[in-house]
């Protein structure tokens, strides 16, 4: 699987290369490069929205077509092969791409940059879903914000960063429960 990974996601970055503006990693490959090693069985790219048709066409030459488009991302599969990993395009208006960009770093995945946000982006981007999509993404995000807290060294109180990105993009509920989380361990 992992040799799969590394061949779809170099031929993206061979269709994409200097056609987009950088896309900026984001998902599980993001917290793995944020120092959270786990497994991931998809893609999850953010990007300019004005991108996106551009993506979409490309994607389309490489096997991939649209599962389902919403205003805020969309998803590509391969027909008829659940063994190769989904893509999701995340998308971002000029001011939110640029925030990211200015404060995140570039990378290199498999010959092809990226942005990788700084962590308390992702720890955003996962509150957000969190709070939005509670049934679907507790076991996944919620374990990804208590680990990424805990390897960054941030603190809970209600003085930091973090609470200030509760208020933000989650509620009181989920803050209390992933600050008890970290200091229970």
């Amino acid at each position: 699987m992992k040799k799969m990974f590394e061949n779809i996601i170099q031929q993206l970055g061979e269709v994409l290369k200097d056609k987009i503006s950088i896309p900026i990693v984001v998902g599980g490959w993001a917290v793995n490069y944020l120092g959270y090693t786990r497994n991931t069985l998809d893609f999850d790219i953010m990007i300019f929205e004005d991108d996106f048709s551009l993506i979409e066409k490309q994607l389309a030459k490489i096997g991939y077509q649209k599962a389902i488009q919403t205003e805020l991302y969309a998803r590509f599969f391969v027909k008829n092969n659940d063994q190769i990993p989904y893509i999701d395009c995340l998308f971002a208006d000029k001011q939110t791409y640029d925030k990211i960009c200015l404060k995140g770093k570039k990378i290199d995945i498999f010959g092809m940059k990226y942005i990788l946000p700084k962590v308390e982006h992702i720890i955003a981007m996962k509150l957000h879903a969190l709070y939005y999509g509670r049934e679907y993404r507790l076991g996944k995000d919620f374990g990804d914000i208590v680990t990424l807290i805990e390897i960054h060294n941030m603190g809970v109180s209600e003085e930091s960063e973090f609470y200030l990105l509760c208020e933000k993009y989650a509620d009181k509920k989920i803050y209390r429960e992933i600050k008890n989380a970290v200091i229970g361990k």
